[in-house]
């Protein structure tokens, strides 16, 4: 990302934050994609209930105008405005915190121990790092150097979501299951 991408990022943060806090949701990432043509900027909300369509519209029509009067776009763009999702990327260090024991796929910007591409178990935050359980090996990784994080969602077999209905079982996770039964 050029300086000027990074600054024209930054100045739509700061537009599109207080509205989207003042609809009783929260700012969670925004990032420009496409390069010279027609690139798509991605905003991303959250609310303590999801988001809904009308969230997101509201939204969209709100920061379209204000970037409009600004000028931050030169040229045509597509506006894009959703939730997180499922799979959601992660902006910032402090929000990986409720996900501790969920799978991640983390790519860095540098090669780290001799490899680009983590995907495993996150287990810990460690000061500016993250910790990961990938392939039975343990893996620190310093978020500065992470290019992209993001969550991997698995969802519950047909007998998991029995059980879970039983009382009998908590849900478990691919790297539960790859361990072995002792460990699920």
């Amino acid at each position: 990302m050029t300086q000027d991408n990074a600054k024209v990022l930054a100045r739509i943060q700061e537009l599109a934050a207080p509205f989207v806090e003042s609809l009783g949701l929260s700012l969670w990432g925004i990032e420009m994609t496409g390069g010279t043509g027609r690139p798509t900027l991605r905003i991303f909300i959250e609310g303590p209930d999801g988001v809904d369509v009308e969230d997101c519209a509201r939204v969209s029509r709100q920061l379209g105008a204000a970037m409009d009067v600004e000028e931050l776009m030169h040229g045509a763009y597509n506006l894009e405005v959703s939730s997180p999702g499922l799979e959601r990327r992660f902006f910032d260090l402090s929000q990986l915190a409720p996900y501790v024991g969920r799978e991640l796929d983390v790519t860095t910007a540098e090669p780290h121990e001799g490899r680009k591409r983590f995907k495993g178990v996150f287990t810990a935050l460690e000061g500016d790092s993250l910790s990961l359980e990938c392939e039975g090996k343990a893996v620190s990784i310093p978020w500065d150097g992470v290019a992209r994080a993001r969550l991997v969602h698995v969802f519950e077999t047909p007998e998991e979501m029995k059980a879970k209905a039983r009382g009998k079982g908590a849900k478990t996770f691919k790297a539960d299951k790859a361990a072995g039964p002792e460990k699920a």
